[in-house]
């Protein structure tokens, strides 16, 4: 499993500190691979639209967008400050964290 993240905008943002990462899931330790892969299933971020609209009202939030490539499945979402799902804010923090 490989997943592209990036984060941008959000109060203070630098643009060109805002660049993707890939992570290589089969790379990490045991214990990081299967948390991250519980939290993908979690989620059910294959499910997700493709779009999750922020709050109305929101400003200045940052925006999340996060592709997940598994096998022969690709998926690719979008979000922004505040993330309503705990499951999806989890899946944030860890992909953040790493």
């Amino acid at each position: 499993m490989r997943v592209h993240f990036q984060v941008s905008g959000g109060i203070g943002s630098f643009p060109g500190l805002a660049a993707p990462r890939t992570i290589d899931v089969d790379t990490l330790a045991e214990e990081d691979r299967r948390r991250l892969k519980q939290l993908v299933d979690d989620a059910q971020f294959f499910t997700l639209a493709s779009r999750i609209p922020a709050p109305r009202g929101a400003a200045d939030y940052q925006t999340y967008q996060i592709t997940i490539e598994d096998g022969s499945r690709r998926h690719r979402v979008a979000v922004c400050d505040p993330v309503d799902a705990a499951p999806l804010q989890k899946l944030i923090d860890a992909l953040r964290a790493l």
